[in-house]
């Protein structure tokens, strides 16, 4: 099938995206991913799939456009929990704390950008670490007072493992 992705024209078929994959391990679940595609026995997050079938940088195309190719393709898409859930931790008789999942990045102009992969939206930016730390904790602590307001549960802790591998 004929594709046309930010102007440009792909010619895919199903076999590609079978051949593109096979040696390929799905890249780590983090949050960031919503929707995956089975293949070869393991989940791969669709902008990956799409990545390795076309070369495409995956911030170019949307995970909108990944969904509908590989659906058009035939392939089946599941949606999968942001990041896997652990036990909440009760530090003491009235508090229970959530340990939560921080990603930081540093963008274009210099400034700490800080996400709750967890809290779908919850981002935060500050001048140094520090600062969007500070910032994404006060964040978080309104996106949960919101949820509280709104009658839904908090969400569980956050699970995650830093793979190092060489470059």
């Amino acid at each position: 099938m004929d594709f046309q992705i930010r102007g440009a024209w792909y010619a895919i078929a199903p076999e590609d995206v079978i051949t593109a994959t096979r040696d390929v391990r799905p890249n780590a679940v983090d949050g960031r991913n919503k929707y995956f595609v089975a293949l070869h026995g393991r989940q791969y997050p669709i902008k990956q799939v799409l990545h390795l079938v076309t070369g495409l940088a995956s911030p170019v195309f949307t995970a909108q456009y990944a969904y509908r190719i590989l659906s058009r393709l035939g392939f089946e898409i599941s949606e999968r929990p942001p990041v896997p859930t652990a036990v909440v931790d009760a530090t003491d008789e009235d508090h229970e704390v959530l340990r939560l999942l921080v990603v930081f990045e540093r963008d274009e102009d210099g400034w700490e950008v800080a996400s709750c992969p967890t809290l779908p939206g919850c981002h935060s930016q500050g001048r140094t670490r520090a600062e969007a730390l500070a910032n994404i904790r006060e964040a978080i602590g309104g996106y949960l007072a919101s949820m509280r307001e709104h009658g839904n549960p908090p969400p569980s802790s956050s699970e995650f493992q830093i793979l190092e591998v060489p470059v």
